[in-house]
């Protein structure tokens, strides 16, 4: 699959809303973090000590059901922020959040986050716009936990994975997405196989029909 391209920071969510003389001041303060595909960048219930924003790779956010089961909430590409809710005063973040490729994110610590609002107070308008991102994506997630069937749910997760046709993923992680055991999961890409829609390897699937995927999962015509 062809790596997600590189952003420019100044296009990358919250800092774009910057003016150029805070961006030029903003930019000398990040920390620059680097992780591995299934890294666990941050977990929920820890600090909430940055600001996030992914540079290279992709990363999913999750959160721990009371039995143990991991369900993703959404999957970020480069430009894209989490970790905002810092920035509203939240203590702790609301989610934890792993690496599905190597790649790197941008972090600018929460005091500064925390400063830049009070300089620039249009910025908090970026900041809600990013939450409300999020949450709208948690919100659609959980509700096709509830109400899809598993297959329109593995059909959606493979589409969101394989952007570029070809994802490299685990059957694991689109259990995870899909909100569905890895059992379930193994017996409906058995069958999305026998009927052409996908082909599987190990650790990566490749989309032969995108079309009829987006049908199964309620996104056509969308």
């Amino acid at each position: 699959m062809p790596e997600a391209p590189e952003v420019r920071l100044e296009e990358a969510e919250f800092f774009r809303a910057l003016s150029a003389e805070r961006f030029d001041r903003v930019r000398s303060l990040l920390v620059m973090k680097r992780f591995k595909r299934q890294e666990v960048v941050l977990s929920a219930g820890l600090p909430a000590e940055y600001l996030w924003v992914v540079e290279t790779g992709e990363v999913r956010l999750f959160k721990s059901s009371v039995d143990g089961r991991l369900a993703t909430l959404e999957t970020l590409y480069p430009g894209e922020a989490f970790g905002a809710i810092s920035a509203l005063g939240q203590d702790k973040y609301p989610a934890s959040a792993e690496a599905v490729t190597d790649g790197s994110a941008w972090c600018l610590p929460r005091r500064e986050v925390l400063a830049l609002l009070q300089e620039e107070p249009h910025l908090a308008v970026e900041v809600l716009r990013i939450i409300s991102g999020r949450l709208h994506q948690a919100h659609e997630r959980l509700r096709s936990f509830a109400h899809d069937p598993a297959p329109a749910r593995l059909a959606s997760a493979l589409l969101e994975a394989a952007r570029e046709g070809e994802a490299r993923v685990t059957r694991r992680a689109l259990a995870e997405t899909a909100g569905t055991t890895v059992e379930t999961a193994i017996r409906v890409l058995r069958r999305f196989e026998r009927e052409g829609l996908i082909l599987g390897a190990v650790g990566r699937v490749e989309v032969l029909n995108a079309e009829e995927l987006r049908r199964m999962s309620g996104e056509a015509g969308s």
